[in-house]
């Protein structure tokens, strides 16, 4: 069955695109700059409620007297991987606008249970209902495929991948404002209105193609696959508490290696699967979602370093950190902040032209690099500005170069599933990761009144720790086959990719 879209929703061809037509230049129309606006709030909502939460947690903890705060962050997560794969096949389905409001209503509801939650336990089932908003940004990135002409798909790629260090440095800042003004209660109030809001926008956006029929839908695939990476980044989040060798995190771990073996052998034998393994079998396929996910994961894990060296107190030979306030450190990391954005805005422009797996190389040398400096030059504000703009810089070209990559190993009738799996492994990632730098910081520290300080050389150890995993992610990447340009990629078949 073809999954082309139908002819009433394809964009229209615009003076300049047709053969013989008479260049023009190359403008973008009011309906597309408002669509562009509309899903640069609902596609980085998360990286807002990220910030907002992990300031926010102290007080929770406090005021609800629990040492249980880890699941604040972890049940939100947990249900996000279960939606995933049932989010992505709907969307194909259904059509992605109307699932992305679906789960964002969902995800309002689990917010103002969690603000009103009259004890901790009501709170975490909350935070749960709220993780059902999780792949809305999964859903986004796949949208921009469909309502976007293939020309303007990798600068709106590049555009909304790279909102996020303009979010990056507006929300601590707002975070800062509302925690000391209102509590923890005002930044999870500013929470609703934000998922508001994004509802708001997703409104203004076009609907769009179903991409599949709506024929049995996979639940087995469904719930084996959200089961098995839930049971998987359980286990590993909870490692560096229970302990690696406890019967609980090696039985969820190995539970979820088996769980996920399963599925892989009930999707290859299904007609309409969840996910569609077989895309992995294509090499350009495989090694962008695989090689991407490494470095994406170190680079977000690497944000909670510079938290805890800013945050925390200056104490002689207990603690190394520099003492901020949340707010200070806010407006220290506006300059980072401003150079993500332009970095993602100017990738979304260079691979029209370049190919974008060399400017992901180029990404990965510079966020290492940035990640050194930092592991070197930690000190006070102008070496924490100086290293944070390279890894800015970094940042913001590796999430705009990433999207362009798939953009270029998939057909449009997989952007979705591609997206899907992108986000399922980042998150795999980013839970080992996450362990691996708080063990790295844990070796040098100094428990003192129930809390862990750290050290000056935990602080670089961390950021080398985390250059490092770049690396990794850099050998991983040197599989990816040579890649069309988005432009290109977009208008053709999918599959149709040129080897090197």
């Amino acid at each position: 069955m073809s999954t082309s879209p139908p002819p009433a929703s394809r964009p229209a061809r615009t003076p300049g695109e047709g053969e013989g037509a008479a260049p023009v230049r190359d403008r973008w129309s009011r309906r597309e700059l408002l669509t562009l606006a509309a899903l640069v709030w609902p596609g980085q909502l998360l990286v807002v409620a990220g910030i907002m939460a992990a300031n926010a947690q102290p007080q929770i903890a406090q005021h609800f007297h629990t040492t249980q705060i880890a699941w604040f962050g972890l049940t939100f997560t947990l249900v996000t991987l279960l939606a995933m794969p049932f989010a992505v096949r709907l969307g194909d389905v259904h059509g992605k606008r109307r699932v992305m409001l679906i789960l964002a209503a969902a995800g309002l509801l689990g917010d103002v249970v969690t603000v009103l939650a009259p004890d901790y336990a009501v709170m975490l089932a909350g935070r749960a209902i709220g993780g059902l908003y999780g792949p809305v940004a999964a859903l986004v990135l796949a949208t921009i495929r469909d309502v976007f002409p293939p020309r303007r798909v990798a600068v709106a790629l590049g555009t909304v991948a790279g909102s996020v260090g303009l979010l990056s440095l507006l929300a601590p800042l707002m975070s800062g404002w509302l925690l000391d003004a209102f509590g923890w209660q005002g930044a999870l109030w500013f929470l609703v209105g934000s998922t508001v809001l994004a509802i708001l926008a997703l409104l203004a956006v076009p609907e769009t193609p179903r991409r599949a029929p709506s024929g049995r839908f996979d639940w087995a695939g469904a719930v084996l696959l959200g089961g098995g990476m839930a049971l998987l980044v359980f286990g590993i989040g909870q490692g560096r508490d229970w302990g690696w060798t406890s019967a609980g995190v090696l039985g969820s771990i190995i539970g979820g290696t088996v769980v996920l073996a399963a599925f892989a052998l009930v999707e290859l034998r299904v007609a309409d699967p969840v996910l569609d393994l077989r895309m992995l079998r294509r090499r350009a396929v495989a090694s962008v979602l695989c090689g991407s996910a490494v470095p994406q994961a170190a680079y977000f894990a690497s944000a909670s370093i510079l938290i805890f060296l800013a945050l925390y107190p200056r104490i002689p030979h207990v603690s190394d950190g520099l003492g901020w306030s949340v707010t200070r450190n806010a407006v220290v990391g506006i300059p980072a902040g401003l150079i993500t954005f332009m970095a993602g805005v100017a990738v979304g422009h260079a691979v029209r032209k370049i190919s974008p797996r060399a400017v992901w190389y180029a990404s990965l040398a510079v966020l290492a690099a940035g990640m050194v400096l930092a592991g070197l030059y930690h000190r006070d504000v102008t070496e924490i500005i100086a290293t944070g703009l390279v890894m800015g810089l970094g940042g913001g070209m590796l999430m705009a170069a990433q999207q362009a990559m798939i953009v270029s190993a998939v057909g449009p009738e997989e952007q979705a599933v591609a997206n899907g799996m992108s986000a399922l492994l980042t998150q795999v990632a980013l839970a080992l990761s996450g362990q691996i730098l708080y063990a790295v910081l844990a070796a040098d520290s100094t428990s003192f009144k129930g809390t862990a300080f750290y050290h000056d050389r935990a602080f670089t150890n961390a950021y080398f720790t985390m250059a490092g995993i770049v690396a990794l992610g850099l050998l991983i990447s040197f599989a990816i086959p040579r890649l069309r340009r988005p432009t290109e990629a977009a208008s053709g078949p999918a599959g149709d990719i040129r080897t090197a």
